[in-house]
This record gives C-alpha cells, sequence and structure tokens, in this order.
C-alpha cells in the first residue's frame, strides 16, 4: 500500500471509529423499540384472525341452517322418503343450495351417515362419508379437514363445518360450512396485512397468502430487513377445531415494512456520516501526503522503467533532505547503467565475433593444411624429374578439389546460417512431408525404416522447403549414427495445438556431455561435420513457431521431436484464391 494511501487510511479511521462507537447504544435502544412495536402490531393480528375466523364459523352455521329449514329441503326430504325422487335428480341438489347459500362444502346424509347428495364431492352420493359422517351424528359445529373437488382434482381443505337436520321422517341432515381454502387465506392475510398460513394436524401446508408489500422506500426498506430488524421470524399460532385435539392451525405473522424502513433510514443517515467523514479525511490525508510521496512515486515510476530496460529514466530532483539525495543518486546510478550496457554489448559483439572467427578459421584451417602439402608434392615432384609426376599430380590436384569442395561447403553452411530466410508459411500435411524426405534415402542393406504417419493428421503452418531441410537433417543423422545397420523410425502424432514429427534411430546414442552443446553453432562429433547443420534446424523451428527437442539414452539410441504448429482454419481459408 502507498504511504499516501496509508496517511489518508489513518486519518478516515480517526473520523470513522467515532461514529461506529455511538452506534452501538443507539442501535440497541432502537432495536428494543421496534420489537415492543412489532409484537403490539402481531398481537392485534391475531385478535383481528381469530375474530374473523368465529365470524367464519358463525356464518357456516347459519348457511347450513337456512338449507335445513328451507321448503325445498322438506320437499326433498318427503319425495325422497315417498321414492319419488330419483338418484339422478337428488345428486344435483348438493351443489345448487351450496352455491345458493355461499358455502364451499355441503352435503345431505342418512343417520348412517351415506350421502344423498353433496356439492363439494358430487361423484360421493350413495357413499359413507367418513369426514362429515361424524359431525351429522354428533350434532355439534366443528372444524375439519375434507377432501373436495378442485381443478386438478379432490384436494384437502381445512373447513369449519356445521350440520342441521332437514324436518320430517327422512332423518336427513344437512353437514356443510366453510373452506379454510387459498382465496380465504389471501383475505385473511389482508385483513391482518401479513403473513398468514393453514396447516393440517400434522402440520401439513394447505394455504398460504401474504398481504401486497409497502412500496414505499423500498431501498430503506430491504436495507433494515438485511439487518434483521424485520423480526420476521415471530409468529402467532391459533388451534382450529377441539382444544384437546385440534384438526388444524392458523399461523399469523407480521411484515414489520415500516420498522425495517425506520431502521434503514436510521443506517442510511449513519453510513452518510462515515462516507463524508471518510471522504473528508482521505482528501486532507492525500493532500497532505503529496508533498512527501510524490517524489517517491516518480521514482518508483523510474525504477520501473530501468527494470524494463530503459536505462534514461530520470527523476527530476525537485525536492532537499534525504529524498532528494536518494532522487540524485538514483539518476548516477542510472547513469552509470547505461554506459556500463553500452561497454558490454559492444564486449559481447566483439565476443560473439571472435569466436565466430576462431571456430571459422578453425574449419577452414583443416582443408588447407592437405592443400599446401599437395602443392609442395608437385613442386618437388616436377623439380625431381620423377618419371611418376602424372600419377603424383593427378592424386594431388583430386586432394586439392576435394579440400576445395570441403572449404566451400563450409562457407556455403555459413553464409546459409548467417543469412536463413523468413520462412513463408503454407499448409502442409505432415504425410506429405514424410515422404518426400523417405524418398530421398533409399534403405540400405541392414537398415529397416519404420514410418507411422497417420493420413488424417492436421495440415501444418510451416515453410515447405526449410521444414524439408530440418526432416532431411535430422534423417541424414540418424542414418550416419547406424553405419552398420538398425531400424530408423519416422512417426508423426498429435501434440497439443501442433503436430510432431518424431525421427528416432537405434545407434549408439549421445554422450551425455554432449547434450549441451548439440544445437551450438560448430559443435560436431562426426568426421567432415560443419557442425551448423542442427543449429540451422533449431532456428527453423524457433521461426516457425515450433521447436526442436531431443531424447537419448547412451547405447539405446536417439529420438529427434520436430514440433510444429497446426494450421488454423483462418489461415488455410486465406491461402485459397
Amino acid at each position: 500500500m502507498r504511504l499516501r494511501t496509508q496517511l489518508a487510511a489513518l486519518l478516515a479511521l480517526f473520523a470513522v471509529v467515532p461514529l461506529a462507537a455511538a452506534l452501538v447504544p443507539v442501535g440497541r435502544a432502537l432495536t428494543n423499540a421496534l420489537a415492543s412495536e412489532h409484537a403490539a402490531r402481531l398481537d392485534s393480528a391475531a385478535r383481528a384472525l381469530s375474530g374473523e375466523l368465529a365470524r367464519l364459523s358463525q356464518e357456516a352455521a347459519e348457511g347450513v341452517a337456512g338449507v335445513a329449514r328451507s321448503p325445498d329441503a322438506e320437499a326433498f326430504g318427503r319425495d325422497l322418503a315417498a321414492g319419488a325422487l330419483s338418484p339422478a335428480d337428488a345428486a344435483g341438489r348438493g351443489g345448487e343450495w351450496m352455491r345458493a347459500r355461499g358455502l364451499d362444502a355441503l352435503s345431505v346424509l342418512t343417520r348412517e351417515g351415506v350421502v344423498v347428495t353433496s356439492g363439494h364431492l358430487p361423484g360421493r352420493a350413495g357413499d359413507v362419508d367418513p369426514q362429515l359422517a361424524p359431525v351429522a351424528a354428533r350434532g355439534a359445529a366443528e372444524a375439519r379437514v375434507i377432501t373436495r373437488s378442485g381443478p386438478s382434482g379432490p384436494e384437502p381443505v381445512l373447513a369449519l363445518v356445521a350440520r342441521a337436520a332437514i324436518p320430517g321422517e327422512g332423518a336427513l341432515t344437512v353437514a356443510g360450512g366453510l373452506a379454510l381454502d387459498q382465496e380465504r387465506a389471501r383475505r385473511l392475510a389482508e385483513l391482518t396485512n401479513g403473513e398468514v398460513v393453514i396447516r393440517g394436524a400434522g402440520g401439513a401446508l394447505l394455504a398460504q397468502a401474504s398481504a401486497p408489500a409497502d412500496e414505499g422506500a423500498p431501498l430503506l426498506t430491504r436495507v433494515g430487513a438485511r439487518l434483521g430488524v424485520g423480526l420476521a421470524g415471530a409468529r402467532r399460532i391459533l388451534p382450529i377445531g377441539p382444544a384437546d385435539a385440534p384438526v388444524g392451525r392458523v399461523e399469523v405473522s407480521v411484515a414489520s415494512e415500516g420498522l425495517a424502513r425506520a431502521a434503514g433510514t436510521v443506517l442510511a443517515a449513519f453510513l452518510g456520516a462515515v462516507l463524508i467523514g471518510a471522504l473528508a479525511a482521505l482528501a486532507a490525508g492525500r493532500l497532505v501526503a503529496s508533498r512527501v510521496t510524490r517524489p517517491l512515486e516518480a521514482l518508483r515510476e523510474a525504477a520501473a522503467r530501468v527494470a524494463a530496460g530503459d536505462l534514461h529514466a530520470r527523476v527530476a530532483a525537485r525536492t532537499g533532505g534525504e529524498v532528494g539525495e536518494l532522487v540524485r543518486a538514483f539518476n548516477g546510478m542510472t547513469q552509470e547503467l547505461a554506459l556500463g550496457r553500452s561497454r558490454l554489448a559492444q564486449a559481447e559483439r566483439v565476443a560473439a565475433w571472435r569466436e565466430v572467427a576462431r571456430r571459422l578459421a578453425h574449419e577452414i584451417k583443416n582443408p588447407l593444411t592437405p592443400i599446401a602439402m599437395s602443392v609442395e608434392t608437385l613442386r618437388e615432384a616436377q623439380a625431381a624429374g620423377r618419371p611418376d609426376f602424372p600419377e603424383i599430380f593427378d592424386e594431388g590436384t583430386r586432394a586439392i578439389g576435394e579440400e576445395v569442395r570441403r572449404l566451400k561447403k563450409i562457407v556455403d553452411e555459413f553464409s546459409r546460417f548467417a543469412r536463413l530466410p523468413a520462412p513463408e508459411r503454407t499448409p502442409v500435411a505432415p504425410e506429405e512431408l514424410v515422404s518426400a524426405v523417405l524418398a530421398l534415402f533409399p534403405p540400405p542393406p541392414g537398415l529397416t525404416i519404420e514410418r507411422s504417419v497417420p493420413e488424417a493428421l492436421p495440415q501444418v503452418w510451416a515453410d515447405r522447403d526449410q521444414a524439408l531441410q530440418v526432416l532431411l537433417n535430422l534423417v541424414r543423422n540418424a542414418l550416419d549414427a547406424m553405419p552398420e545397420g538398425g531400424t530408423l523410425r519416422v512417426a508423426g502424432r498429435p501434440a497439443g495445438d501442433g503436430v510432431a514429427l518424431e525421427v528416432a534411430d537405434t545407434g549408439p546414442g549421445i554422450a551425455p556431455e554432449d547434450l549441451p552443446h548439440l544445437f551450438e553453432p560448430y559443435f560436431t562429433r562426426k568426421e567432415g561435420g560443419t557442425g551448423l547443420g542442427l543449429a540451422i534446424a533449431q532456428r527453423i523451428a524457433e521461426e516457425h513457431g515450433g521447436r526442436l527437442e531431443v531424447k537419448t539414452s547412451p547405447g539405446q539410441g536417439a529420438t529427434f521431436t520436430f514440433w510444429l504448429p497446426v494450421a488454423k482454419l483462418e489461415t488455410r481459408l486465406a491461402k485459397v484464391p
């Protein structure tokens, strides 16, 4: 962390800590007040819910009694007792009476509990109703979990049920009531301005609804609720049914949006004060620290430029004291570094060309010795007038010609190494490269060539001639390593986002001490070799974005791997005219 930032953060901390300390007692008092108000609102919602449930029970009892006392019900009982009413006509009457009285469930039952007609379950006519039969037998209003027909089939619902007998000799009873379903849960939630949950005796969820959320200041409400001041977990439970064995319960909870909004307002004011204090402290800290840190920051930036290689970076010395001395020492150091690097680069160039000249002179010196000896022999033979001078002349000129060709080869290899052209890359099939190389090397006696290059390998992105030059060099070296015969294996395989071409031999392998120098120019162990073949091959691989690697074990041969990148689809399309 920068010094300027540290000073600014320290001042901001001094400004914020007193406000944070004051928040603790204020927050505790606010939380207690909000909790008391929330409890009062929850008690009020529970009283309203209890009164509404009592009203619904009374409404259900009046509706059932109205059906039982109606002339239509008395006539229904007489006709049914006299056999003048068909079962089909009787089955539809329950639904008419239920809808006329605004009930959610209604059944007419015999003394044995057999359903004569039912509005909420029409298909139960003729069967015993296990849910309403006990109500008809006991003759008292109570709550029951009944089954009624819903949009998706039979559904359980908690209902406030009443019963009433139909006058006459038929001994029929009307049992029905109002259901505490999803719609009635929504009305109860609106009445209590909270959340209402209706459950069965085992706690099974039957209906659930919440009052519309308070739209005022939603951001402050959410902030307060996130802090837990909404007290949403508090609730009241009202059992439904007999006190000793309730068949269900209604739960009510009050979402205290107003309380949460109040807490959010207090929090927002506090955070605003903290933010203003922190910003003011940061501004003051930056102002105070700028005079001290500006030279240090300039020094840091200059040091980063020096690390990146720019030794001409300088810092303007506009301050005194220890910081000014540090700036001046830095400027002097970078100046010395720039001079030293210039001298070092010059020395490296001279050393490199000396090494190249030394090795090239060594390679040229070797053929000059037999040339000089051949010339001296020819002169001595001519001066002596030797009769076999023609044979001596022929042998000497042949040796001179051979050494001249060797000198030309050395010069050509050096020229190719020094001026290797940039690759002109095109998509090339690996199988085509291997076929072209192996066609130049018919297997001599005692040598076996194993080839494993699938035609399905993707094309590589390479200069065909330069890639062939690398493979030619690798194959030629492998054959030279097996003068007595052996096995040459050329294989191709996918490798990452490229293709690896492997050339392996069963020769003596490469000595461990030679491995570090294998790709260096003019390093060779072959008789008559220039030491530039593998150096040129490695340079070609690197300029193609590839690589050339070797694995070897003494006495077990060597494997050279030439890796080339795959030709992407866009590069292939770019080459299509």
